[in-house]
């Protein structure tokens, strides 16, 4: 009876590890699927890029600190909503995507590996040092906030924003004559 009764124990020990992990990593779970689409989405000429950049940002998103995790889920859910509204220029914005998205999970990576060097710890000797890393580290924790809302910004700019179409003797004219026939 011990032997089964420690097996159910093991057994249930080893799913309450799983399912802390997976809440523990709930922004990468929920990129999980965003990275499938992603995949699904992309035409074959570009998958490869976008595979890289996939597997790029789920590694930032496993191993990097607070916020990039999360901004990265925001990103590929805007990166979705792009991609849903976007009708005039979908390879443009499909690059942009690959773009930014590895853009950001590069960042990320080297924000995790910034943290984990402890610059500001290991030069606790001269003053001016520390002061320097010190703004550093605040101009880099910045950084991990805005560069997400400027890719987010982008995207919707990519999308909304499109350039007028025709001859530009047609457009001139058009504007000449706020579209009134002569």
């Amino acid at each position: 009876m011990t032997s089964l009764l420690n097996a159910l124990i093991w057994i249930a020990n080893g799913l309450l590890v799983l399912a802390f992990f997976l809440v523990d990593h709930l922004a990468t779970v929920l990129l999980l699927p965003a990275a499938a689409a992603f995949l699904w989405i992309m035409p074959a000429p570009q998958r490869g890029w976008a595979l890289g950049t996939s597997l790029l940002a789920i590694a930032a998103s496993l191993i990097a600190p607070s916020p990039v995790p999360v901004f990265l889920g925001a990103v590929a859910l805007v990166s979705a909503a792009a991609l849903y509204l976007e009708h005039y220029n979908r390879p443009a914005v499909l690059w942009n995507i690959v773009r930014s998205v590895s853009g950001y999970s590069l960042v990320g990576l080297g924000y995790t590996f910034w943290h984990g060097l402890h610059v500001t710890d290991s030069i606790q000797s001269d003053p001016l040092t520390t002061q320097g890393a010190t703004y550093l580290n605040a101009i880099i924790s910045i950084a991990m906030y805005v560069i997400p809302l400027g890719i987010m910004v982008l995207l919707v700019q990519s999308v909304l924003a499109h350039p007028p179409v025709g001859k530009p003797d047609d457009l001139i004219n058009q504007v000449r004559t706020r579209g009134k026939e002569r």
